[in-house]
């Protein structure tokens, strides 16, 4: 009876084991064959290698993307994707574009091109390296293979780039969202700024929303403010209003994920070595509602200068350092005036994320 039992559970423990090594052996053959990447990867090639990208055809074809299908080896649904960046960066943050299935090449515009390219950071008019390859997986991060790498030289053309914005309605324009100006994220990390024209205002009420139709807008919590700044916190919903303590033109911020808010007063000035005050002393900017621009007509001398605001070093803006067609930056670098003249000068801070300036020889 003790031998029969003995020779029974040995037989069941025996059974058992064996039941689980055929589990284990099935999961990893489905694991084998899932996470494979034997097979041959795609081959990319280029309908064009030098582009120089113009907005005078922003609508037209760039370049198409042309490669063969990735083979596992047996019939799978592969998904395929384009991958642009910097040459040198070895993809490590690229721009990517979903190809439909039945597809084997890729398509872009001139625009769509040059505005990816923009917002990876490539400088406007100057020849730069672009790397593309083709990514097909069985499914996201499994059996993935690349194809070869193609090297282009790309040149492209100053953009206003849409960055993520919130709306500033407020009694300064009738409340309308639509009409109201906005702030910008440029890092799209939920801090965001830009500059509101209150100098012909009465009533310095504002809020900011996300939408035109008022489905997620930002009230007032608490805020403390002297003549010319006003900060506080927010709140998703909330009823009241933020608010400027003067007429002026102010830059604000907002910041959505710490729920804060600041507002400071901004008359602006030019600075550096060129003009007549050098760089110890402002030559001062008018402010044009009409044209939303500052200006200045001054003689300039061969030399440097950069922009600041009410006479210090706190808000200032100069070149911006990958893209310096215009295009300016906080503590950006120097601005170089190569011949002398009497030049206006005009900063354009009304499209946020895209502030600009030109130099105007008279």
């Amino acid at each position: 009876m003790i031998y029969t039992d003995m020779k029974s559970n040995f037989m069941k423990t025996i059974f058992g084991v064996f039941a689980v090594l055929l589990v284990i052996s099935s999961c990893k053959r489905d694991d084998i064959m899932v996470k494979s990447t034997d097979g041959t990867a795609p081959a990319l090639t280029a309908s064009a290698n030098t582009l120089v990208l113009s907005s005078d055809n922003a609508a037209s074809e760039a370049v198409a993307f042309n490669f063969n299908k990735a083979s596992y080896g047996y019939s799978a649904a592969v998904l395929y994707t384009l991958q642009l960046d910097k040459e040198g960066n070895n993809f490590a943050a690229p721009k990517e574009y979903t190809i439909d299935a039945s597809a084997n090449t890729q398509k872009l515009t001139v625009g769509d091109l040059n505005n990816s390219l923009a917002l990876m950071g490539y400088a406007a008019g100057r020849a730069s390296g672009l790397e593309a390859r083709i990514k097909s997986e069985l499914r996201a991060g499994v059996g993935t293979l690349y194809s070869n790498v193609l090297k282009l030289t790309v040149t492209t053309y100053s953009v206003i780039i849409a960055y993520p914005s919130l709306y500033v309605p407020g009694a300064y324009q009738g409340w309308t969202p639509a009409t109201a100006a906005k702030v910008a994220s440029v890092a799209d990390n939920g801090k965001y700024e830009g500059y509101v024209d209150f100098t012909a205002a009465t009533d310095f009420n504002f809020k900011y929303t996300a939408d035109t139709e008022w489905k997620l807008q930002y009230g007032w919590a608490s805020s403390s403010n002297t003549g010319t700044t006003a900060e506080g916190t927010f709140a998703a919903g909330a009823s009241g209003n933020l608010f400027v303590p003067s007429a002026g033109y102010y830059l604000l911020k907002a910041d959505t994920k710490a729920n804060t808010w600041n507002a400071t007063k901004t008359t602006f000035g030019v600075v550096g070595d060129a003009t007549p005050n050098g760089w110890d002393k402002d030559t001062n900017m008018t402010y044009d509602p009409a044209t939303k621009q500052w200006k200045v007509t001054v003689n300039l001398t061969a030399g440097k200068i950069k922009f600041r605001a009410n006479g210090a070093w706190v808000i200032q803006y100069g070149n911006k350092k990958t893209n310096p067609t215009n295009f300016l930056e906080f503590e950006g670098a120097d601005i170089p005036v190569t011949v002398a003249g009497n030049y206006t000068i005009i900063l354009d801070l009304s499209n946020p994320g895209n502030y600009m300036y030109s130099l105007n020889k008279n």
